[in-house]
């Protein structure tokens, strides 16, 4: 059945989805976009399909007008079709970890995902981020969907309980303890790597509790870190075949 009213008591219920609040409170979320729709349909995270089209592209999504489309969107030009989905926890049994210490930029934590998801990483532990925000999702393209994100608001809680299951934890950062990234063998350990925050870099505490700091040899002053994730993972990755 069709709905017409952006009052509809659904629509209204759904528009709540666009506050971290309203996702938490429903454990929800709004995937927008032909290509985001159809991965989150893969990851059978969706519960739900709207479309603003006269010939429907799923045969169980619910037809509303462009109106409705509008007011759940968060882009100035949206597509014609929103998902709701469920937000799940994958409890996967980890073997190769990232974690993400305070990063802040939308762009760079849903291109790690991409870049998790690409390079064989089971999971990835988010510190202090609404991983649902709109921006992180698109940047990911529905990588997230599949990967195992665990969230805490303390990381080094979470690396030390790691820790405790014989993972070693690597933090990526350039100081006298620092290793070159391509004297490291990877291969055969259960490893967390740590990407630290855009501006300010991995935390003390974190680098305290590390087992390795790590550092990728570069011939200008930095990179930017999803570039650093990118190499580490790609070596990491390419070492175990």
């Amino acid at each position: 059945m069709a709905i017409t009213s952006t009052q509809d008591p659904k629509i209204l219920k759904y528009k709540k989805l666009l506050t971290p609040k309203g996702r938490q409170e429903q454990q929800l979320f709004i995937v927008e976009g032909y290509h985001l729709v159809k991965e989150a349909i893969e990851a059978n995270i969706v519960i739900d399909i709207l479309e603003f089209n006269d010939i429907l592209t799923y045969k169980n999504s619910t037809q509303v007008t462009r109106a409705i489309i509008k007011t759940l969107s968060t882009t100035q030009t949206p597509q014609n079709i929103i998902a709701i989905c469920k937000i799940q926890n994958l409890n996967i049994k980890a073997n190769k970890i990232i974690a993400l210490n305070k990063l802040q930029d939308p762009g760079n934590i849903g291109t790690i995902f991409r870049l998790a998801k690409s390079f064989g990483f089971d999971s990835v532990i988010v510190e202090n981020i609404d991983i649902y925000n709109e921006k992180i999702i698109r940047s990911s393209q529905g990588a997230m969907f599949s990967l195992n994100i665990i969230k805490t608001n303390d990381l080094s809680k979470e690396l030390s309980a790691f820790k405790k299951d014989d993972f070693l934890v690597y933090s990526t950062t350039l100081n006298k303890n620092s290793i070159k990234l391509n004297d490291i063998d990877f291969r055969n350990k259960k490893i967390v790597i740590v990407l630290g925050n855009e501006g300010n870099g991995i935390d003390e505490k974190i680098i305290d509790l590390s087992d390795f700091n790590v550092y990728v040899p570069i011939e200008f002053e930095s990179l930017n870190v999803a570039c650093c994730g990118a190499i580490i993972m790609n070596k990491i990755y390419n070492g175990d075949k």
